[in-house]
């Protein structure tokens, strides 16, 4: 026999210094409450998290359908080429 052995045997003639007696329902009363609280953590962090992802959503689409940005000079009113003007912003058309 070796020494674990050894030690193995004594704990094994030694009384319990705890009552054991109702442990696995408080283990299983205590897990179940810990559960409960994920679950609940969960659901107080579902409207943070769905405000948060329409946010990122709002700006990505503000971010991506933004129309290109029109160069204009500082006589665009006399040139040929209006992006601005108002029959050109009508008819979707320039030239």
């Amino acid at each position: 026999m070796n020494q674990l052995d050894n030690l193995l045997n004594r704990l094994l003639r030694t009384e319990p210094d705890r009552d054991l007696t109702g442990l696995e329902a408080r283990v299983w009363s205590r897990i179940e409450v810990m559960q409960s609280g994920r679950v609940t953590a969960w659901l107080r962090a579902l409207p943070v998290t769905a405000t948060a992802s329409a946010l990122a959503l709002g700006f990505a689409t503000a971010l991506l359908s933004a129309p290109p940005r029109h160069t204009v000079e500082d006589m665009a009113v006399f040139s040929t080429n209006t992006p601005l003007a108002p029959s050109t912003l009508l008819t979707g058309t320039s030239r």
